[in-house]
Parts: C-alpha cells; sequence; structure tokens
C-alpha cells in the first residue's frame, strides 16, 4: 500500500496497529503513557480530532498543523520512544508496530464525520465495551465532561461545529452504534480489530516461545561446554520475521538450531487449495528445533510447537489450531532413554486428558515414517495437530497442553545427554551414525509438512534447513551385520514399540 504524503493544513486518518497483530496496550497504564507521549512529541505537530486506543491498535482524526515531514517524524519519534519503554517494560525486544504509520487524507466532509464516528465507536462496534461513550481511552467522554481521563487535548470546537451541536453530534453516534434508526454507512474503514478475541492466545503463545527458546539455549550451551549459539534476526518481506539460533562445532553438539517465527500476509495459492480455501491470509507463529549430537550413542531431538491462525479478507478468524510435539531419533538403541523420554511425553499428556499420550505417540509413528524405506525416523514420541476448540478443549485448554508439553522437553532430553555423551565410539560406529543421518535428511525433504510449509510460504530457507545435519552418507544398499546393535536399532524401527 502506498503511503499518503502529509500536507500542512490537510486532514488524516492516522493509525497502525502491533507488528503481527500483537498488543500494544496491555493496561490502562500503557494507554495513559502513549497518550502523554503523543503530548510530549505531536502537541505542536497536529490538533486531534478524534483518537481511540484498543489493545493492538490506535485511530486517530487530525489537522497537521506543522511541515508534513516534521509530522511524519514526529509521529516516528513517538511510535519509537514507546515501543522502546513498552518492550523494556514486558521484557520483549524487536519492532513492536508495524513498518509504516497508515495515514489516509480526508478532504470530504461526510468523510470526516464519518471518521470521527467510527473511531468513537470502534470499541463497542468490536464488542470489547457494551457502551461506547464509556470507553476511557477515547476522545467522545471528553467531549462531554472535563473529568474524563483523557490527557489529550482535543479540538472539540472544531468537531462540534461539524456536527452542528453536542446533541446532533450524540445523535449521530448513537444512531451508528446501533442504538437507534439506520446505521451510518462506515464502509470503508480498515478493520485493524479482526481477531481481537483471540489476541491473548497468539500474543501468550509467541512471548511463550520466546522464553522457551532462551531456556532451551542456555541448557544447550551449558551442557556443550564449548560453542555458543549464533544468532540472526529477520523480517519475511510478506510479512513477520523470526529469530534463528544456531550452535555448531560444539564439544557435544555438531550442529543444532532453536527457532521461533511469527509471519503473516496473504495465504500463498498452493497453501489455499491444500488447505481448501480462498483469499485467505494467516498468521503462524512456532518454535522449531533440532539438535544432532557428535557421540553416535547420543540420540538426535527434534521437537516443534506452533499456533496458526486463518483469516477472511475482513480480518475475522475462519480457522484456528495448534500443533507441535517431539521424538527421539537414535543411532544405538537404548531402552532405558527410550523408556525415560516417552515416560516424560506420556506425564505431560496426562495432565490434561488420559488419551492423550497413546493417540498422539501413534500419530507421531504414523508421520515419522519413511514409507519409502518402510522404516521409522526414529522412537517417536508426541505428534499432534490441527488440535481446535471442541465442546471438550477450548483453545486457552489447547495452549496450556501445549506449553505443558514444551516445559517438559528439557526434561526429556538432556538427562539422556548427560548419561550417553562422553561414552567411546568407534570410527564404523560413526560411520553407522552417518548413514542413519542420511534417512533423517530424506524424511525432512520428502515427507515433512513443516518443511513443505515453510518452503511455500517463502521462508527463510536457512532456517528451514537448518535441521539438515552437517555430515552424512548415503552407502549403497548397506546391511548391518546379522544381530548387531546396529541390526537390534533396525528391527525396532520397522515396527513401532509401546515403550510406556
Amino acid at each position: 500500500m502506498k503511503l499518503e504524503t502529509i500536507e500542512k493544513d490537510c486532514y488524516y486518518h492516522i493509525y497502525n496497529r502491533g507488528i503481527n497483530g500483537c498488543v500494544i496496550f496491555q493496561n490502562d497504564e500503557n494507554k495513559r503513557y502513549f497518550l502523554d507521549l503523543v503530548n510530549t512529541h505531536l502537541s505542536e505537530k497536529i490538533a486531534v480530532l478524534a483518537y481511540c486506543l484498543m489493545d493492538n491498535h490506535y485511530h486517530m482524526a487530525v489537522k497537521i498543523k506543522s511541515d508534513g515531514k516534521e509530522a511524519v517524524q514526529a509521529f516516528s519519534n513517538l511510535m519509537n520512544a514507546y515501543a522502546k519503554a513498552f518492550n523494556k517494560r514486558v521484557g520483549r525486544t524487536g519492532s513492536l508496530f508495524e513498518k509504516h504509520f497508515k495515514r489516509i487524507l480526508v478532504n470530504d466532509e461526510t468523510y470526516l464525520k464519518n471518521l470521527i464516528v467510527y473511531i468513537h465507536t470502534n470499541p463497542q462496534n468490536h464488542g470489547i465495551v457494551d457502551d461506547f461513550t464509556k470507553f476511557q481511552f477515547s476522545s467522545y467522554p471528553s467531549y462531554f465532561s472535563k473529568k474524563a481521563s483523557s490527557t489529550l487535548e482535543i479540538e472539540s470546537q472544531e468537531v462540534l461545529n461539524l456536527f452542528d451541536n453536542l446533541d446532533n453530534m450524540a445523535f449521530v453516534h448513537r444512531e451508528s452504534s446501533g442504538d437507534a434508526g439506520e446505521k451510518i454507512d462506515l464502509q470503508g474503514f480498515e478493520n485493524l480489530v479482526g481477531h481481537t478475541k483471540n489476541i491473548q492466545v497468539k500474543d501468550q503463545f509467541y512471548q511463550y516461545i520466546q522464553d522457551l527458546q532462551d531456556t532451551i539455549t542456555a541448557k544447550v550451551e551449558e551442557i556443550d561446554g564449548e560453542a555458543t549459539f549464533q544468532e540472526d534476526n529477520w523480517k519475511r518481506p510478506e510479512g513477520g520475521g523470526g529469530r534463528t539460533r544456531v550452535i555448531t562445532n560444539g564439544k557435544v553438539f555438531e550442529k543444532g538450531g532453536v527457532n521461533i517465527s511469527g509471519v503473516h500476509g496473504e495465504l500463498p495459492k498452493s497453501m489455499q487449495d491444500y488447505f481448501g480455501v480462498k483469499d485467505a491470509d494467516f498468521y503462524a507463529c512456532g518454535l522449531s528445533l533440532v539438535l544432532h549430537p557428535k557421540n553416535p550413542m547420543v540420540p538426535t531431538v527434534h521437537a516443534n510447537w506452533r499456533y496458526f491462525e486463518m483469516y477472511d479478507k475482513a480480518g475475522n478468524i475462519v480457522n484456528q489450531w495448534f500443533g507441535g510435539g517431539q521424538d527421539l531419533t537414535p543411532y544405538y538403541l537404548f531402552d532405558e532413554d527410550a523408556i525415560h523420554f516417552h515416560s516424560v511425553c506420556k506425564k505431560a499428556c496426562d495432565a490434561h486428558h488420559p488419551d492423550f499420550y497413546s493417540t498422539y505417540k501413534k500419530r507421531c509413528d504414523e508421520y515419522f515414517y519413511n514409507t519409502h524405506r518402510n522404516e521409522a525416523r526414529g522412537i517417536g514420541g508426541l505428534f499432534f495437530d490441527y488440535c481446535k476448540a471442541t465442546n471438550e478443549m477450548s483453545m486457552p485448554q489447547w495452549y496450556d497442553f501445549v506449553t505443558e508439553v514444551g516445559n517438559s522437553f528439557l526434561a526429556s532430553y538432556i538427562p539422556i545427554v548427560i548419561k550417553r555423551k562422553d561414552l567411546d565410539f568407534t570410527t564404523l560406529q560413526r560411520d553407522w551414525q552417518e548413514i542413519r543421518r542420511g534417512r533423517y535428511v530424506e524424511f525432512n525433504l520428502v515427507h515433512d509438512k513443516g518443511t513443505l510449509f515453510g518452503l511455500k510460504t517463502n521462508g527463510r530457507i536457512e532456517s528451514i534447513l537448518m535441521s539438515l545435519p552437517p555430515h552424512v552418507q548415503w552407502r549403497y544398499d548397506h546391511q548391518p551385520e546379522e544381530g548387531s546393535e546396529e541390526a537390534k536399532l533396525l528391527s525396532v524401527l520397522k515396527q513401532p514399540k509401546d515403550w510406556v
């Protein structure tokens, strides 16, 4: 969308929202601080006719009093100052607002009146409050009471002249809110709320995976003792971005990645065909990790926890779900390790439903299977997808389940690493590890839906293919010696086993 040029003495609809639709005002204190910053940065540059602060966006109707470039810079300074303070307060990093604040020239008196009404009734129209006249963080109450909590000076006389008088202004607002008569036509204003009722789940989960990434990478570095994670922050041109962390050539871990992302935009045609939808937008966030150890006695591990929303063109959610899981890929099989890993998975599942472990263990065995080899990738774990709200499980309950599984990850894997990382191994055993890694690569490139989704949504290639190990072998028709430890592993991979 081309940005409107800001010019002196012109009227504009100014608005912006949090990046990925995230919450920018967590509480009333945040909103009051934002208004204070508006006074500080903009009072000499603009006249405010109307405003409204919602949880994930704001609207303003303004008249520009200064040079247009000065006004644009003042808005940028405002949002930078607020984002810096907000991030520090809540312990987050990165951009808070979408890249450029939106501005629409208002050159019609009817449109300006409708815009003011739209801004004031926004909280009620989107179900945030039952009565827009009592919403604290809009300019409407300040027209009727000097005791209104707003600290923002409003060009009230100009607005009253626009509506002729205060009584008529109240009447027009009541009509548009549906309290009386026919609604005024408010078409043409962008719906910035859309999925407000689910912002909490989405934002909660993105914050959760940020924190979980920190926890996991810190523990991995502690166990390795030598290598540290390289961090890359990246942006996706179509919307969103992520934070990739990769560890290489460590004492314990030959290669590993713990990545988070939150991406959004128009769902690509190939994915619309896959989901059977048309003209859909999406938001997806998640944490994905793979750790490839040096010692072949230590298993490779993979885990992923994710959240997905799909929207129609009006911004309304038409579908949403959680997914994820964790699975173990050993090169030499220690039964006690497999039992430990599955026991931790079962404990996490049992806290939420008695059937979850058996159901998602079975799905894991079915999903992580190289059908072209007729063998599993590893000894499984959990795999769940399309976890949607039902009469039995709400989205917050799914959130609790998925985060419980995520929180159990280190307990499921790290004790195995500690137990096996210093065991002796031979060159032949290292060769076997690299041959089995080849099977891992085959699954990721041939069968894995996550890899497919990343590639078809223009994801970051380095992050998508981070899961591939650095040293791999493909030997023609390699067969392990009958009765060997290698053959023992293959026999289990041919037929999934119940470990707990």
